[in-house]
């Protein structure tokens, strides 16, 4: 079964979109690569961010799926994160994990701010 995450830096209106996933994008899937391990265990949002980004260099790698960085654009047909099945969120020094239908609307151009800001 195919499923999809996206990765944000930020909750509501002010979250920046760092990635997505698809393919095996479940939570015990992320959880079985090392970087998806650091990403979920982040307490601070570098570290959460810089393990986004290398678990979607190896997302195909590890033979889970394809990743999506910021830098080539949002992936999905559907406008924002509440077509995806798994949204994780680092705030307030943890990372949130929530069902797509339940993420607040937030469009991923803000992504492109975060990137040159980097």
């Amino acid at each position: 079964m195919t499923t999809t995450a996206d990765f944000y830096d930020g909750v509501g209106p002010h979250a920046v979109w760092v990635g997505s996933l698809q393919g095996d994008a479940t939570p015990e899937a992320i959880r079985l690569v090392a970087c998806g391990r650091l990403l979920l265990n982040a307490t601070d949002p570098f570290t959460y961010v810089e393990a986004v980004s290398d678990l979607l260099d190896v997302w195909a790698d590890e033979d889970y799926g394809h990743g999506y960085h910021p830098r080539d654009g949002w992936p999905w047909l559907w406008p924002d994160s509440r077509g995806t099945d798994w949204v994780f969120s680092f705030t307030n020094g943890h990372v949130s994990l929530t069902t797509g239908e339940a993420w607040r609307p937030t469009y991923p151009a803000r992504s492109q701010e975060h990137e040159r800001q980097r």
